[in-house]
């Protein structure tokens, strides 16, 4: 495998294609993931911040790179327990961070790090993105079951849900299982 390097970052080495599910860890993460294997059984996963606890990935990605080795959080540690056969994407370039692999400057914006990973998806080469647990309403997480955390204050959410209402460019080839970003994308 070659890689090319540019301001110390690798660039990613494979060109992806077809399906492939963006796997947030909301709540109703298992429930659309079974439902959306349905339609595309054998679509790979990238799994966003703790849904790397919850599904066997090809890839991690975050805009909290800390969080995947910070202590309480540990997503590498845990998505390892699914096996070693896959990678950790990142989109704000930070040279202590050496457990990220590749970064994706192109990922950035808003939307959370689900919207990121569904930019990082396209980036990759995947032509269909499936949302799974990635509803985008206020709610409680998978392995959670109380309330607590970012997705739970509705400010931020609706701030979500804006932000990726607006970002239209990457609405084409995107549908979502549930929730708001069902509404915004529709489902497939």
């Amino acid at each position: 495998v070659l890689f090319c390097y540019a301001f110390g970052m690798a660039f990613y080495p494979h060109r992806h294609e077809g399906p492939v599910f963006v796997c947030g860890n909301a709540l109703c993460l298992h429930e659309d993931l079974e439902q959306a294997r349905k339609v595309y059984p054998s679509a790979p996963i990238i799994a966003v911040n703790g849904a790397a606890r919850e599904v066997k990935a090809i890839a991690l990605f975050s805009y909290h790179p800390e969080r995947f080795v910070e202590r309480g959080f540990e997503w590498i540690r845990r998505q390892h327990l699914f096996g070693s056969d896959f990678t950790v994407h990142g989109s704000r370039f930070m040279p202590d961070m050496p457990w990220v692999q590749y970064w994706h400057e192109e990922a950035r914006g808003g939307g959370s790090s689900a919207w990121g990973a569904r930019k990082l998806a396209k980036l990759l080469g995947f032509d269909l993105v499936v949302l799974c647990g990635c509803p985008m309403t206020a709610g409680p997480y998978v392995g959670n079951h109380g309330l607590g955390g970012t997705m739970t204050h509705e400010s931020i959410v609706e701030r979500y849900q804006q932000e990726i209402m607006q970002d239209t460019e990457w609405h084409k080839g995107c549908y979502s299982m549930s929730g708001a970003t069902k509404d915004i994308l529709g489902s497939c």
